[in-house]
């Protein structure tokens, strides 16, 4: 694996031209892959089954994403990083390995039609560096291990996992109250029980053991769990301070960033907490006008890194905003480290309990 996030070096720095070209079509560039393997007489074979064609969208539609990171970031090890990851998990759901490349040599097909020349030059290297590359990805992709931190044997993570699972909402806040009763500090719930038995839920919707619905399900609840423990411990007595916290735009999970929303919460912190796929502009506007100590952004999946980037630029462009110190977290820092590396000048933290450890030092700044 490290031999081949080394000789990801041997690309070179994509034009900001090119990357947003690439940005500004990637819809039409989706649609064109998408017709592409439609029209393919092996399409069953690839996919495994013609069922699963949506899924197939779904992975065009995050590769358009990923690879706007990838071209935007020069984030050329993250992808190299992510490759093996997306192969395992669409193998695990009955996807031909024999499927990546054909789908690459569609995206090339599509970016030939919709890129000017000079810009489709630009971004071919890279689709070529991954088809020429893709047996040692897949061998990869066959030995790679299951996520650590997914593998837990606490019994009160392994009773969380079961209650989300068993959509048995009343026996999960169960266990959330209990741990607040015990301690009242939110952080160390999410972080030592609730979290753990998520990351158990997401590998094993990776490892295809359980259906995307069941994913679904499972975070729902846990997403209630969080929202009845917050309201039933909001935080009260002095404000030190005031924070907000979002995920980035696209990014439809939120369950990390109510996290810590109710964590600061409960340690003294007004918090606005904006939720899943906020656009870049929003954010912003609600900066501006709440004025926080800091910002906090969380995130999921690798496919919206550059959407991170943005928003930084933006808070250093804005007079009113500039000083605003911001943290990012989130399990695409856990499961890709290569991710922190485009953001030497964040904060990165690697866990809740860490955001709140790292906004005491903002407290009344």
């Amino acid at each position: 694996m490290q031999d081949l996030i080394n000789e990801s070096g041997l690309l070179s720095k994509i034009p900001p031209a090119a990357a947003k070209a690439f940005d500004a079509r990637k819809g039409l560039l989706v649609e064109r892959v998408n017709q592409a393997l439609a029209g393919r007489s092996d399409l069953k074979k690839l996919i495994g089954n013609l069922n699963a064609v949506e899924m197939m969208h779904d992975n065009h539609r995050n590769h358009a994403m990923f690879l706007t990171t990838v071209l935007c970031l020069n984030a050329f090890r993250l992808l190299a990083s992510v490759i093996p990851w997306v192969c395992r998990t669409y193998r695990n759901y009955g996807f031909s390995f024999d499927y990546f490349p054909a789908e690459l040599h569609a995206w090339k097909d599509a970016i030939k039609i919709e890129l000017d020349a000079a810009d489709a030059a630009a971004v071919f290297p890279v689709y070529d560096w991954m088809i020429e590359r893709h047996e040692r990805f897949v061998r990869v992709a066959e030995n790679i291990s299951v996520n650590g931190q997914s593998v837990v044997s606490d019994d009160n993570v392994h009773k969380f996992y079961q209650a989300v699972m068993r959509k048995d909402i009343n026996e999960a806040l169960k266990i959330g109250e209990y741990e607040l009763a015990r301690d009242s500090r939110p952080d160390k719930f999410y972080q030592f029980t609730l979290r753990p038995a998520m990351y158990r839920v997401g590998t094993e919707w990776e490892q295809g053991k359980i259906s995307v619905a069941e994913e679904h399900i499972a975070t729902s609840v846990a997403q209630t769990v969080v929202s009845t423990l917050h309201l039933k411990n909001p935080g009260t007595g002095r404000v030190v301070g005031k924070a907000m916290i979002a995920s980035v735009a696209g990014e439809l999970h939120d369950l990390g960033a109510r996290m810590i929303s109710h964590s600061l919460a409960v340690s003294g912190w007004e918090v606005t907490c904006l939720g899943a796929n906020m656009p870049i502009m929003t954010i912003i506007e609600t900066a501006r006008k709440t004025k926080p100590n800091f910002a906090g952004f969380s995130l999921t999946m690798p496919y919206y890194l550059h959407y991170l980037r943005r928003i930084v630029e933006a808070f250093k462009a804005d007079p009113i905003l500039c000083n605003i110190p911001i943290i990012a977290g989130g399990a695409v820092f856990d499961l890709f480290p290569e991710s922190k590396s485009y953001f030497a000048d964040l904060n990165i933290i690697d866990d809740i309990s860490a955001a709140v450890q790292k906004a005491r030092e903002w407290q009344n700044a």
